[in-house]
């Protein structure tokens, strides 16, 4: 037997005592067992002791081996029957304590990295051993040594990373009681002194923080979670009750509260604090989930601390009750009637908090909310009517939404309510249906005695007790789904924005493809689509999102129309003859290529396509399908044509992009089906003439987009041309060359279809030719757009040449078809000029061939070849840079790497190209120099991945992750160590070129960390860059250097490196910034200065004493002072200037501007300390006059510095600080940091309510007269307008003079600003100029007219475009409204609350007709009431843009019918009487509509009409919802007259329409 080590039993060698034991005696436990016994009772201890060291080496080796768990077993077999020995020697043995350290240790290296089942034998020997061993005190000191260990591991005080081991051997000791949790609260008291005295129960509230944070890493998780459950289940101990806050605090609200406050300090846990801890609970403790559930259902519990910043208590109160209706303990609110009398209902959701959540302006909150009303386990269960009155009210919001993640988890969710609201109705049917056979079946059997008594009902109609409730239900869901089917066509008018346009389509989309049948899977709902099929108006929305400027919205379009089946597309209308919606779809196909026609805009172009493709599926036979393909090739022919004879003119006036798109989109309705012989005939014709068509227009736009800069290429021959620009041709040429190459990529892809009789294969020649034609394009194209197309299909071209044996009978030559493109892939490498850094399209040339995965040539094969060509040596004197092959190779490795379908697969070639990079970064051409870099980064993204965000990145590792499995790239050490070695500094001085080198293999180290192999080489030569004379090469050697100290004693590592600077400026410098990095890495993950305050303060005060370069240079000084003052601002009060006066005096013969900001924010921080405002304000004008940068970062630091040291006199003195730098400085950026320091105390003070801390009134009259005088530029201008709130409300709140007037003109003032061709920063600035105000400043006298216009502004800043401007919006409004709000419903309550306060007042009204009548509010008291005339509206609407490139709205939220919606219902619900000049005003302005509209109805208005445009479609629906407003308000029997007439004559839009009627 091998492995001879020295036992501790006498010293006997285990080789001699385990002689004679053959393999068959090391099978299992038994026979071990069976071959110990068979020796002298004398000597079974010391082997035992033999084979337990043996079985344990063969077991640790063993952990790499797939068989790695039966040497467990036999270890932990082995001892345990020792254990259980009737020979009480071989029983001590088994219980001693050396032996069960040895396992737990085992257990702990084992576990941690490969959690074997096996492993829980030695856990449970470790309960046997610690708590029932025959040795009492063996046993206490076994489980002193296991509860030390593992109580270190938890909380961080162990030098390894075994969490998961740890957690899992305490869970376990934990559950077979081996250990009790005062045991652990014992040993934590012994190994923190610091909580000696603190109570249990404070004791288990930190370890239960410790456990929070260890969640932050997903694998440890569940375990985390176990534990924590044991702690709360431990707080039931009287002992432990008994030190509670309070005499109330029951167990629950114990651990709440400390959930609670887990979650603020570690808002990412808690799906896992939601998953781990409360399911278990919920699961395994009735009682203490319904006391959890009476703590959250109280209203009060909204109410979060003024410490949270975030919205975590909701979410964790939104967990509860979700969890608490999945369990069965909570039900959706309902009304006291709606409650069943034999109901078992613990709680019931409360209407208000679910309306305060799903109004929330948080995201999550609003989702887990949603997520909440709608859920339920059984998808039968029926809605209440509080539930869908919730949902009428909440719906809208939730599709307005910036985020696309929430809108659809919308969605997703939406799915689940239609799905369960078609199962209620289908259920309630069924009962119903029940009812009635079991009334006739009872009536037959009383009629005839011998037939059987009815069935009584079972499944889900059981629920329903009789037939009124069955009946009542039903029509409650149907009602609600027949509004949800009216509220989706709402949501699809022209004015609507695009979140809402594509949200409706989706949800239609879910609603027509679930079925009606409880528990049927998805299918065509018949009655939803004769719903859409059958009205009008939903049939011409529909129709006009074709033409969308949104290709998913033209997209979800098509295709909820394209589900119509043939039987529905004739419906029956109101005057009894039928509509074909062919008809209608063949008219609009016209108007559409009309429009494209007109415009060459790429959305009308794909509209039209589209149209032609949804006709094409809408035609019934195949002929007709045919037919109407080889109309569109002609049309296309004739069009290629004319490009042919003038391009010029045919980018003007035929494009041809939208053709190819249409038989596109037919092509994809042909595909799917088989046709007969003479069929597949005229078939090869479209293919043939297709291919045609390629090829032609790609000739005639050739030139274009072949030219080195097409952006800026337009032919000499055609400048001449009227209206014709570069961006006209290229945009042609572009669009041409990729709607053919997708059109042809669609073709050719139906090769991938099953080889049945009747398939449309294209015939091999056309394959063959389509393929040369993409090469061809692929490698000379120079637009990127356009090869990025070219190289999809060609792509699809090589992948399907593996298809050909299995279509083709005969394909002689088409085997050598990827080869031969492959040696022309690198004939262009070798031939084509290098004008382009990235080798324009010969990298898709090459990861095309590679992605057919053929076996010839294979991936080795095109790898090593390109390989060999970018090895080749180049010179610069042998070449002038534009043909060199190894760039072209170098970006075809790169193109490779970063492939999303190669890169997995190209994973084994990644070491040696990392190598072949760092080779490359070494040779004398800039050219092969800059694409090795670019190929060094392409692999970097692999080994790293691109996920992680900007700041995680330049962060560094955080010392624990395992971000690279060095194992899996073993090759990899020893490349970065060369990348290194090839820059070293301990010859000749970096180059700029070798520090390219050496920053990649840098990055890899700061962002995973250094590999164990050749760790020391690595360290050593990172230490040499640090005194490299380039200053980032040593930043990045610094910040490279932390990953080495994280897990090190760091300040002995510095003082280390210290020792070795000599008199080297550089290297100290290096030296200080690692120092800095070190630092902030380690107090960014929790480390505490404080803890080594003796050796860091030892370590800056050996530092300021050095002599030589740190008394002479400014750089060396500023490195110190930023490590004084980044402890300075983490509140380590211990620092001192450490020799720093005298510093400066010898630097004051080289002035630094680095040096004085530093020096600036040091004093800064010393007043901080000393409480000191008069010297500091002394120091800051000083500066003022002698550097502005300087003062500008003194100003900016300022507030971080001094937070901590502020009281009432600090605040004042800083207001008049900041109130007289304003005044008097003249720099604009001095002026701005001061005012914004200003404006944030004074926020500060207005929501504590303290006025006397804010300035007088004299003094913020003085400043605001000051700030608009001299040089202001943005930053000062941003700045005025957002500290103009604040300074409003101090005024208002100290009652200055004139105030109306100042709150009048401020208003207007911020209007102003909010108006959209403003910047985003203006309209910001005005946001929280609002939010300044309404926040700060709450009314008590009642909000009278004066606010008026502060209250516009803020509702104009509620429909703002940017969503950030939005959410200031919403945040102000709650000053207003109570409660926080998200924007739009925020902007309904607005308009809502003004009506309410001013409704009655003329202003007011004159301010509702603007906003109805559409347009900007006059926010002055000026006489003059006037108005845009209607028509003059409607006209101006009805002009049309045609240019290629049109310009976008400003605004693409704002939707005019909402906003005339929401005015008219203040306008309707408003007190008092309108009679006066608004009113009159309005009702002329409405009826002079009305008869414009009368008159432009005589125009046809069908598919695609003049109302199809969203600007007439506005102005039109302003003046119809404003007639039936005045109607509702009283009847007027002019405007009455006109509409009916409106509505007999017109044939406008159908929406258009239904507005009117509601009121007819």
């Amino acid at each position: 037997m091998s492995g001879v080590s020295e036992s501790a039993n006498g010293g006997l060698d285990n080789a001699a005592l385990l002689s004679g034991a053959t393999a068959q005696d090391f099978t299992n436990a038994n026979t071990i067992t069976k071959w110990l016994l068979s020796k002298p009772a004398e000597s079974q201890p010391q082997v035992a002791q033999a084979l337990f060291e043996k079985l344990l080496q063969d077991a640790s080796q063993s952990r790499q081996q797939q068989n790695s768990g039966q040497a467990c077993v036999r270890l932990c077999g082995f001892v345990q029957q020792c254990a259980k020995s009737s020979d009480e020697a071989l029983k001590r043995w088994a219980f001693t304590e050396v032996l069960s350290l040895k396992l737990f240790h085992f257990y702990l290296e084992w576990y941690e990295h490969d959690p074997l089942r096996a492993l829980r034998l030695v856990l449970d020997f470790l309960a046997v051993s610690s708590n029932q061993n025959p040795c009492k005190e063996t046993g206490r000191l076994v489980r002193e040594h296991i509860l030390e260990t593992l109580v270190s591991i938890i909380t961080r005080k162990y030098p390894r990373l075994l969490i998961k081991s740890g957690l899992q051997c305490l869970d376990h000791l934990l559950t077979k009681q081996a250990i009790q949790l005062d045991d652990i609260a014992h040993k934590y008291r012994e190994l923190e002194p610091s909580l000696a005295g603190e109570t249990s129960i404070s004791l288990f509230k930190s370890l239960v923080f410790h456990l929070f944070s260890w969640m932050e890493l997903t694998y440890v998780s569940p375990l985390a979670g176990k534990i924590t459950i044991h702690i709360f289940r431990g707080l039931d101990d009287p002992k432990v009750r008994e030190q509670a806050s309070g005499p109330d605090d029951s167990t629950v609200n114990t651990w709440l509260g400390w959930v609670r406050d887990g979650l603020v300090r570690s808002p990412a846990i808690l799906d896992d604090i939601r998953n781990y801890v409360l399911v278990p609970i919920f699961k395994t403790d009735k009682a203490s989930s319904l006391a959890l559930l009476q703590i959250i259902n109280r209203s009060e519990s909204l109410t979060i601390s003024k410490h949270e910043s975030s919205d975590q208590a909701f979410m964790l109160q939104l967990a509860v009750l979700e969890l608490g209706k999945r369990f069965g303990l909570v039900e959706e609110p309902m009304t006291s009637e709606e409650i069943p009398e034999d109901s078992n209902l613990v709680f019931l959701l409360q209407k208000s908090i679910l309306d305060s959540f799903l109004s929330h302006p948080s995201v999550p909150v609003r989702s887990s909310a949603f997520s909440l009303l709608v859920s339920s386990q059984a998808t039968t269960k029926p809605y209440s009517q509080t539930a869908f009155a919730l949902l009428r009210q909440h719906l809208a919001p939730f599709h307005t939404d910036y985020d696309a993640r929430f809108r659809n988890e919308v969605l997703g969710l939406t799915k689940n309510l239609i799905r369960r609201v078609k199962n209620v109705i289908t259920v309630a049917q069924r009962s119903l249906a029940f009812s009635a056979d079991s009334s006739h079946a009872a009536a037959s059997a009383g009629a005839d005695p011998n037939k059987p008594a009815p069935k009584k009902k079972f499944g889900p109609e059981a629920q329903l007790k009789d037939d009124a409730e069955a009946t009542e239900v039903r029509t409650r869901h149907e009602e609600f789904l027949s509004w949800y089917l009216d509220f989706l066509k709402g949501e699809l008018l022209p004015t609507v924005s695009y979140q809402r346009h594509v949200t409706a389509l989706k949800a239609t989309l879910l609603t027509i493809r679930l079925g009606k049948h409880a528990g049927a899977g998805d299918e065509f709902d018949v009655d939803i689509g004769r719903v859409i099929a059958s009205d009008p108006s939903c049939a011409r929305l529909l129709f006009d999102l074709i033409l969308d400027p949104f290709d998913d919205v033209r997209d979800g379009a098509c295709v909820l129309l394209g589900l119509l089946p043939q039987d529905l597309l004739v419906v029956p209308s109101q005057d009894g003859d039928s509509v074909d919606l062919r008809r209608i779809l063949g008219q609009f196909c016209n108007n559409a290529q009309a429009l494209a026609n007109r415009t060459g805009r790429a959305d009308h172009g794909d509209g039209a396509a589209r149209s032609k493709g949804l006709l094409c599926k809408w035609l019934g036979t195949q002929e007709a399908r045919l037919g109407v393909v080889e109309e569109a090739l002609g049309e296309l022919e004739g069009k290629v044509e004319k490009a042919e004879r003038d391009l010029g003119h045919a980018a003007i006036e035929n494009p041809v992009h939208g053709e190819f798109a249409a038989i596109s989109y037919m092509w994809q309705v042909l595909a799917s089906e088989t046709y007969s012989t003479e069929q597949l005939g005229r078939l090869d014709e479209v293919y043939r003439r297709v291919l045609g068509c390629s090829r032609r227009i790609w000739a005639a736009v050739k030139h274009v987009l072949c030219d080195d800069s097409p952006e800026g290429h337009l032919p000499e021959e055609m400048e001449e041309i009227e209206g014709l620009d570069t961006k006209d041709l290229l945009s042609y040429s572009f669009r041409a060359v990729h709607e053919s190459s997708n059109l042809l990529r669609l073709m050719v892809g139906t090769l991938r279809l099953e080889a049945v009789p009747g398939v449309p294969f294209p015939p091999l020649d056309v394959f063959k030719d389509a393929g040369y034609l993409t090469f061809e394009q692929l490698a000379s194209l120079r637009h990127r757009g356009a090869f990025s197309t070219v190289s999809l299909t060609f792509a699809t071209c090589c992948q399907l040449t593996q298809r050909l044996p299995r279509v083709y009978d005969d394909i002689t030559g088409s085997d050598n078809l990827l080869r031969e493109w492959y040696q022309g892939a690198l004939v262009c490498i070798v031939t084509q000029a290098s004008t382009t850094r990235r080798s324009a399209g010969i990298p898709d040339l090459i990861s095309a061939v590679l992605s057919a995965n053929a076996q010839t040539p294979s991936f080795d094969e095109i790898f090593k070849t390109l390989r060999e060509m970018a090895e080749k040596p180049a010179r610069v004197a042998e070449t002038d840079g534009s043909n060199l092959p190894q760039v072209h190779a170098l970006n075809c490795l790169r193109g490779v790497f970063r492939s999303s379908l190669l890169s997995k697969k190209a994973e084994n070639y990644l070491a040696e190209n990392l190598q072949l990079a760092s080779h490359s970064l070494r040779s004398e051409v800039w050219a092969i120099r800059n694409c090795g870099l670019l190929l060094l980064r392409s692999l970097i993204d692999c080994l790293l991945g691109t996920g992680e965000s900007k700041a995680t990145m330049e962060s560094g590792w955080d010392g624990t992750s395992v971000r690279i499995s060095y194992n899996k790239y073993p090759t990899l050490p020893g490349v970065i160590l060369g990348l290194l070695q090839s820059a070293d500094t301990a010859g000749n001085e970096v180059s700029s070129a070798a520090a390219e080198a050496v920053f990649p293999a840098l990055d890899i180290i700061r962002r995973a960390g250094p590999p164990d192999e050749h760790r020391e080489k690595l360290r050593g030569y990172i230490e040499g860059y640090l005194g490299s004379k380039i200053w980032l090469l040593r930043e990045i050697a610094a910040r490279t250097l932390c990953s080495f100290f994280l897990q090190a004693d760091w300040v002995v590592e510095i003082r280390k490196l210290l020792g070795g600077c000599g008199n080297d400026a550089n290297r100290l410098h290096g030296v200080l910034m690692t120092a800095r990095f070190v630092l902030e890495r380690k107090i960014d993950l929790g480390y505490d200065p404080s803890s080594d305050a003796g050796p860091l303060k030892s370590l800056l005060g050996d530092i300021s004493q050095k002599t030589g370069s740190f008394r002479h240079c400014p750089d060396i000084q500023a490195a110190y002072l930023e490590i004084l003052n980044l402890l300075s601002r983490h509140r380590w009060r211990e620092v001192s200037l450490l020799g720093y006066e005298s510093a400066v005096e010898e630097c004051t013969s080289r002035p630094s501007a680095l040096l004085d900001m530093q020096i600036a924010i040091k004093l800064a921080a010393d007043s901080s300390g000393a409480d000191d405002l008069p010297s500091l304000r002394t120091h800051i004008l000083t500066t003022l006059s002698q550097d502005i940068n300087t003062a500008c970062r003194t100003l900016e630091s300022l507030p971080s510095i001094w937070s901590s040291a502020l009281n009432k006199e600090t605040r004042t003195g800083f207001c008049t600080l900041y109130a007289d730098i304003c005044a008097e400085s003249s720099a604009p950026d001095v002026r701005s940091q001061a005012l914004s320091n200003l404006t944030d105390l004074m926020d500060e003070a207005l929501q504590r309510k303290e006025l006397a801390d804010l300035p007088g009134v004299d003094t913020l009259e003085r400043v605001w007269k000051s700030l608009q005088q001299g040089e202001i530029n943005p930053t000062l201008s941003y700045s005025i307008i957002r500290a103009s709130g604040t300074f409003m409300a101090a005024l208002s709140a100290q009652g200055a003079p004139d105030l109306s007037h100042k709150l009048r003109s401020w208003g207007v003032m911020i209007a102003d600003a909010l108006d959209i061709d403003n910047s985003f920063d203006t309209r910001y600035a005005a946001g929280m100029s609002l939010k300044g105000f309404f926040l700060g400043y709450s009314e008590t006298n009642g909000w009278d007219d004066k606010y008026l216009p502060a209250l516009s502004a803020l509702y104009d800043c509620l429909i703002d475009d940017d969503d950030e401007v939005r959410e200031v919006a919403a945040t102000a409004a709650a000053g207003v409204l109570g409660s926080p709000l998200v924007p739009p419903v925020a902007a309904d309550r607005l308009v809502a609350w003004m009506g309410s306060h001013y409704g009655s007042q003329a202003e007011f009204q004159q301010h509702v007709v603007y906003r109805v009548t559409g347009q900007t509010p006059r926010l002055q008291r000026a006489s003059g009431f006037q108005l845009v005339s209607a028509e003059e509206q409607v006209l101006k609407a009805m002009e049309f843009d045609d240019a290629l490139f049109a310009t976008e709205e400003q605004n693409l939220f704002i939707d005019e019918v909402r906003e005339t919606g929401r005015w008219r219902r203040a306008f309707c619900d408003a007190e008092g009487v309108w009679d006066g000049e608004a009113f009159g005003a309005l009702k002329r302005w409405t009826e002079e509509g009305l008869a414009c509209l009368i008159r432009l109805a005589e125009k046809e208005d069908g598919a695609l009409g003049w109302t199809s445009d969203q600007h007439a479609f506005a102005a039109c629906a302003r003046i119809v919802l404003c007639a039936v407003a005045i109607l509702r308000k009283g009847e007027d029997k002019a405007i009455r007259e006109l509409l009916d007439g409106f509505v007999r004559t017109a044939k406008v839009h159908g929406s258009l329409l239904e507005m009117a009627i509601a009121e007819i």
